[in-house]
């Protein structure tokens, strides 16, 4: 009977220690999702000019875009990278800025 208790004991401590294995920042239950983009408004659009860069661009909007094209090697001088932002408010609309180098190079909008 003593060695079940013992061999119960250690089967107790084994399952409490593996429980805290768990390296999944939500806990194991479903796939961490991305973040969402910032949503973009018709006035903030109009803020960014050709000398925005995307630490400009992201302070005018309030948060980052989603990446939907990227040239080039990041670091070189010839990297372009495009960021869409949906709209704000409004379904099925959106902003994508196109930076080269960090800088605006190109900037189009639909619906804002």
């Amino acid at each position: 009977m003593r060695k079940l208790g013992f061999i119960l004991a250690i089967v107790t401590a084994i399952t409490v220690l593996l429980a805290g294995c768990n390296t999944s920042s939500n806990g194991g239950n479903k796939p961490a999702t991305p973040p969402q983009a910032a949503t973009i408004t018709k006035a903030e659009y109009d803020q960014i000019d050709d000398k925005s860069t995307y630490e400009d661009a992201v302070k005018i909007i309030g948060g980052e875009g989603k990446i939907i094209s990227e040239s080039g090697t990041k670091g070189n001088p010839d990297y372009s990278v495009t960021y869409q932002f949906p709209a704000e408010g409004k379904e099925n609309a959106n902003a994508k800025l196109t930076f080269r180098n960090n800088k605006l190079i190109s900037k189009s909008e639909s619906g804002l």
